[in-house]
């Protein structure tokens, strides 16, 4: 694969709007999930004025939304959710980067399970902070530490070495899953993880969390992702490093 090259922190300046962005190339790993999650947190919790965009190709959280409507008609939809087709270029993420960042409404994005769009590490690098869920297990392990090695060699190749503002979300995690040498390898992934961005606390593997909707939260749901979803928060909006 060619290393893109693009004009990273060369778009319009950024104004107080937010855009965090769901990215791993890891299949699976729950990236429309949490995606739906943090912005139904976003919107009930702190107020926030949010669109969420779909860049992936199966639309899933359009056609969630599509069958959350039809089901709950008489509630109204807590944000809009568009599907996000401009993500196959450089020059088309960087024109919408610069459309959403003229906007009102903070953006939670969604994104394809793949490095071969030409338009995703760009959204990458602008974004104001990338949620890399991961699984505590070697194959999502491996999947992630490539999607770094690749944004690090896009970084070098720039003229730079800044990494995006990455925030890691063990997602699916069983706390009743592992060995003792399996649990502590596991610590040192997210040790490793804590040297290149933020380790956020951990999501369980729980029937709730897939019973999810982007129409609302469960008492239950708001529990189990508030600490995560609340650290975040705090360092994206109000600058609060962990």
């Amino acid at each position: 694969m060619n290393i893109p090259f693009f004009n990273i922190g060369k778009t319009t300046p950024k104004k107080r709007n937010k855009i965090i962005v769901a990215a791993n190339q890891k299949g699976g790993c729950g990236k429309t999930t949490i995606s739906v999650l943090l912005a139904d947190q976003l919107v009930l919790k702190h107020h926030c004025r949010l669109v969420t965009l779909d860049g992936d190709p199966q639309r899933s959280i359009v056609k969630k939304h599509e069958q959350d409507r039809e089901r709950w008609p008489q509630l109204q939809p807590l944000y809009q959710v568009v599907p996000c087709t401009q993500l196959s270029s450089e020059r088309e993420t960087l024109n919408l980067i610069r459309a959403m960042r003229n906007e009102d409404f903070d953006f939670v994005i969604d994104t394809p399970g793949s490095l071969t769009l030409q338009g995703l590490l760009p959204l990458v690098f602008e974004a104001d902070a990338v949620i890399v869920p991961i699984q505590l297990e070697k194959t999502s392990i491996n999947s992630t530490t490539s999607f770094i090695e690749m944004c690090a060699m896009v970084a070098k190749e720039n003229g730079g070495n800044k990494l995006p503002d990455f925030y890691f979300l063990p997602n699916q995690f069983n706390k009743n899953w592992g060995r003792k040498a399996e649990l502590t390898e596991q610590q040192t992934f997210l040790d490793n993880f804590a040297k290149l961005g933020t380790v956020l606390p951990k999501i369980p593997n729980c029937a709730e969390i897939q019973r999810y909707s982007t129409l609302f939260l469960t008492d239950k749901q708001h529990e189990i992702v508030d600490k995560s979803f609340d650290t975040l928060y705090d360092c994206v909006y109000n600058d609060k490093s962990v």
